[in-house]
């Protein structure tokens, strides 16, 4: 009986830590990697079997393509089919300014080609487990609920509108194939170490709080810009799709209760010993300064991510919170590890920065 895995966007930090979450299961995982990265990819095989990890010949590396038919796996294309019985599909271009064709080719083509792929398995039997996004809510405000999807909503940047219509083809395929659809909020190191692979998303935030560059606001900073631990994610990546009555349905990962973008920067300032915001300034008077090169590049925030300051959106999380009841598994609150991640981040980004721990 098939039973083995299959994960696709290897090397990349989430699927890597997911791969070291389900070793222990003792199924077989195949790992699809782009070729480029088929060399990382052995290395860190033979990585895990020295330390005990994965046992001989558990990991297989898969070299493909997810924008080509069969995911350009050639011979070991029926091999998968006929051995894997879950897929986690996370490869895509996780940028916020992407450019419009790359985003479509791999988030939207890529996609496309994974789910005719999962189509041609014997008799349907696979189960599906998407990662997409939170914000395939596009420009909406306001409560965001896990069953909804289309609602005419706009887009800030070509990542939502890309990951928002490969959602709309894996829910096209609930009737064929056996769904869970995945949706992370925004991801960010390890609550309990706080490491990262990038210092992307809101870490150029803290960069310029630690410089004291963020003394003023732009504009109210009522967004709640949702944050969560990778290890969190994992967890609900691997706990999940094992739970009675998930078939089907979305996951919103998020935290239940995040804080606003003003109430996040001020603890960040804390933190750090840092200074803290002390005026809001309308929001008209910062955007041109975002469209400055210079600037862009000495804080690393861009214009793209600018945007998330003061949009409003709620992510509910009832499905995910019914799921979880009574595994052991729930979102961290930012307060209780924030610590941590501006450890990490302050250590390798070598900011000299005094850093207080508050008692």
């Amino acid at each position: 009986m098939s039973n083995a895995y299959l994960v696709t966007g290897i090397p990349g930090f989430i699927g890597k830590r997911l791969v070291r979450k389900l070793l222990p299961e003792g199924r077989q995982v195949f790992l699809l990697c782009e070729p480029r990265f088929a060399g990382d990819t052995e290395a860190w095989k033979a990585e895990l079997e020295r330390e005990g990890a994965a046992t001989k010949d558990q990991l297989v590396v898969a070299p493909g393509d997810i924008t080509e038919p069969d995911l350009a796996l050639g011979a070991l294309a029926e091999r998968v089919r006929a051995e894997v019985s879950d897929v986690y599909h996370l490869a895509a271009v996780y940028d916020l300014a992407v450019p419009e064709e790359l985003a479509r080719r791999v988030n939207v083509l890529g996609t496309a080609k994974v789910l005719r792929f999962l189509r041609s398995f014997p008799g349907g039997c696979v189960r599906h487990h998407y990662v997409s996004t939170c914000f395939v809510a596009g420009t909406r405000e306001g409560m965001i609920f896990e069953n909804e999807l289309d609602r005419g909503q706009g887009f800030k940047n070509h990542y939502e509108s890309t990951k928002f219509a490969a959602e709309v083809l894996v829910e096209r395929t609930k009737g064929e194939l056996e769904t869970r659809i995945l949706r992370p909020a925004i991801v960010i190191g390890d609550s309990r170490t706080g490491e990262t692979q990038k210092f992307d998303g809101p870490y150029p935030t803290f960069g310029a709080v630690m410089m004291g560059w963020l003394v003023a606001l732009p504009g109210p900073g009522r967004a709640r810009p949702n944050i969560v631990p990778v290890d969190f994610i994992v967890d609900c990546l691997a706990t999940i799709p094992k739970q009675p009555d998930t078939a089907g349905k979305t996951f919103a990962l998020a935290d239940p209760d995040p804080l606003t973008s003003a109430e996040f920067i001020a603890l960040v300032a804390e933190r750090l010993g840092a200074p803290r915001p002390r005026v809001h300034l309308p929001e008209a008077l910062f955007r041109p300064l975002f469209r400055v090169k210079k600037l862009v590049e000495l804080s690393g925030i861009t214009p793209e991510s600018f945007v998330y300051f003061n949009h409003h959106q709620v992510f509910d999380t009832t499905n995910t919170r019914l799921a979880l009841q009574g595994t052991g598994v729930a979102c961290p609150p930012l307060r209780a590890y924030l610590n941590q991640i501006l450890r990490y981040y302050r250590d390798r980004a070598q900011l000299a920065w005094r850093f207080d721990t508050p008692g």
